[in-house]
């Protein structure tokens, strides 16, 4: 695999995660809950775009996928999530990441469960994918 593939799919990974986390909030403080929507259809719909049909992450055929899902957890946790608050009047920071001062061990758990969960998900995926093979020969 190229570096220049590599560093395309980070790229666009990075659009994803900086978009759902930065203006996604900004549209909600614009636009109360009408300006999620939009926020949704822009930034997701341009993250997929690039991702799938530009084709800027490396997947490759009959390979693991790596999705905008991990791009957009990674920015979650290293950046922080911030978020809108009416009370506050705008946009305030409602957890920090690992490069604001987070620690990490109280959320070790929850990553270790979402690794199994995940695992889980592709198992049956594929299991599911087998047996629609071997049903429809």
């Amino acid at each position: 695999m190229k570096f220049g593939k590599i560093l395309t799919g980070i790229m666009a990974g990075a659009i994803a995660g900086v978009g759902v986390f930065t203006i996604w909030p900004s549209m909600l403080s614009l636009i109360p809950w009408f300006g999620g929507f939009i926020a949704a259809g822009i930034i997701i719909t341009t993250a997929f775009l690039l991702n799938h049909y530009v084709s800027a992450f490396p997947n490759e055929e009959k390979t693991a996928w790596v999705d905008m899902a991990l791009s957009i957890w990674l920015s979650a946790l290293l950046g922080g999530i911030v978020g809108y608050s009416a009370q506050a009047g705008g946009i305030v920071r409602v957890a920090n990441g690992i490069f604001n001062g987070a620690n990490i061990l109280g959320a070790i758990p929850t990553i270790v469960l979402e690794i199994i969960g995940a695992s889980i998900g592709g198992y049956l995926i594929v299991a599911f994918e087998r047996s629609q093979k071997e049903g429809g020969q």
